[in-house]
């Protein structure tokens, strides 16, 4: 199906984020998917017109949130100068980076820069519709400038008592009241009770991915209570 360009909008340094509405009634799971293709891109290369974007809202918008960082890449400079009105090619939703169902097993997420999209629709949802898991969301950057949807996620982590957000910065300001440095084990120690119990989801460029779910396995954390979706960069 096609959807419709509605508005678009630097969100933080590098970082835009696209609200696409589609022309047909569409239905997904927070945490999935869709490919885009841009119609008549007036910037080509050989990567080609079509992107992966996880959905960044949650279900339920007359629109689809998507945000991506910026590069070289022709598709991301077509992106950025698309009028409000331009048509693109949508299909979706796919995969399987949702949230389980037992609310007895708390939710951490492990995810730094652009790899928190999923997670922010699976937050929004849990906090619109009152869902009882605990969440725990570790949201690595590099700095405060660089870290998309964090006003979001502060506002939810005031109204939502079932969730406990973390940001982390590689150079923080010296009055940063939150973490420092990279995602490690004292830093999940230090904020989660019961280190066995909750299922995982890590979320981000395919180190970052290894490397967190490396750091799981070394701390005892069952593989099966892992769960992984790569970020690939273009």
């Amino acid at each position: 199906m096609k959807a419709i360009l509605r508005k678009r909008e630097n969100i933080a340094e590098g970082t835009l984020a696209c609200w696409l509405e589609p022309e047909a009634p569409f239905s997904f799971t927070a945490g999935q998917f869709g490919n885009f293709t841009l119609l008549n891109p007036p910037h080509a290369d050989e990567k080609g017109n079509r992107r992966t974007f996880s959905f960044a809202n949650a279900p339920g918008h007359d629109t689809i949130l998507v945000a991506t960082r910026l590069s070289g890449s022709a598709f991301k400079h077509s992106l950025a100068e698309l009028p409000a009105g331009t048509a693109v090619e949508f299909a979706g939703p796919m995969g399987n980076f949702t949230l389980h169902k037992d609310a007895s097993r708390p939710a951490v997420f492990l995810t730094g820069g652009i790899g928190i999209t999923p997670v922010r629709s699976i937050v929004e949802h849990a906090t619109s519709d009152r869902l009882a898991h605990e969440l725990f969301v570790f949201y690595a950057n590099r700095n405060r400038a660089s870290t998309a949807f964090f006003e979001d996620f502060l506002a939810w982590d005031e109204s939502n008592p079932c969730l406990h957000f973390i940001p982390s910065l590689d150079e923080p300001p010296d009055d940063w009241p939150h973490e420092r440095g990279l995602i490690d084990e004292a830093m999940l120690q230090r904020h989660i009770e019961g280190i066995e119990r909750p299922i995982y989801y890590v979320v981000g460029p395919p180190p970052m991915v290894a490397a967190m779910k490396s750091l799981l396995v070394r701390m005892g954390i069952d593989e099966l209570s892992i769960r992984s979706e790569d970020f690939y960069g273009y």
